[in-house]
């Protein structure tokens, strides 16, 4: 009976849960000084827009180390419960992150950048990444748990990348070598190895990789290899200025 249950996924589990605080936790200390160093200090000031996306992001992280606690713990009425607070939050982020994505072309492009779209391809791959991931959790929601946990855990993946970037593209206590694109790619690849955590707690808990977590590795990661190849392509920068015109 034991294995039945553990092969629906209804034994109760700390690796989501472990693995939601080691995300959090890595999302808070890539901000200090990219963005809590600077309020408090009062050197940059930031649009509305910027604080309520933050606000936002933050709350999505720490609703899903709550959810995955709450999961742990077998309160799963609970988890139920808050359900649709972490539906709402992920709603309002999306449009959020198309407005800061078009806030920063105009910025780029003010600064004399001669290719401010080259970024907004990053942007674009992560709106649409954790749109789809968010709406196939939300569909697997009530019938296919395993997946639904699964795509959830590959949408915090696809906000934790872009927080990583920040040790990367941002001056912290050692300079980091900029050698494109393997430093483009490694803050979305540094996200990525949780999938190989999540590939090894499969085969002990499973006895075989789900086939969700399959569709991540064979998704997440191509996509994250090949984005820095395509960013600076004229084929890219054409079709940006393209949509953005027609915005």
């Amino acid at each position: 009976m034991a294995s039945v249950e553990r092969t629906r996924g209804r034994v109760p589990s700390r690796f989501f849960s472990r693995c939601a605080l080691l995300m959090l936790a890595m999302v808070l200390i890539a901000f200090p000084f990219t963005y809590f160093g600077p309020i408090v200090s009062g050197s940059r000031q930031f649009a509305p827009v910027y604080h309520i996306h933050g606000l936002l992001f933050f709350g999505w992280i720490a609703l899903f180390a709550w959810q995955t606690h709450l999961v742990a713990t077998g309160r799963t009425a609970r988890h139920r419960e808050w359900g649709l607070a972490g539906i709402a939050i992920s709603a309002l982020m999306l449009p959020l992150g198309v407005i800061l994505a078009i806030e920063a072309i105009q910025r780029r492009t003010a600064e004399g950048n001669q290719h401010p779209f080259d970024n907004t391809l990053y942007n674009v791959i992560d709106i649409t990444s954790f749109a789809v991931l968010m709406i196939a959790s939300i569909s697997a929601v009530t019938r296919h748990f395993e997946w639904h946990r699964r795509f959830t855990f590959g949408a915090a993946i696809v906000l934790v990348g872009p927080a990583i970037s920040r040790w990367f593209f941002n001056p912290w206590f050692v300079t980091i070598p900029q050698l494109s694109p393997l430093s483009d790619m490694a803050p979305n690849l540094t996200a990525d190895a949780f999938l190989i955590a999540l590939v090894v707690h499969d085969r002990r808990t499973l006895g075989r990789i789900h086939p969700a977590t399959l569709w991540l590795c064979f998704t997440l990661v191509p996509i994250h290899v090949v984005t820095p190849f395509l960013a600076a392509t004229d084929w890219w920068r054409g079709l940006a200025q393209f949509i953005t015109k027609l915005g």
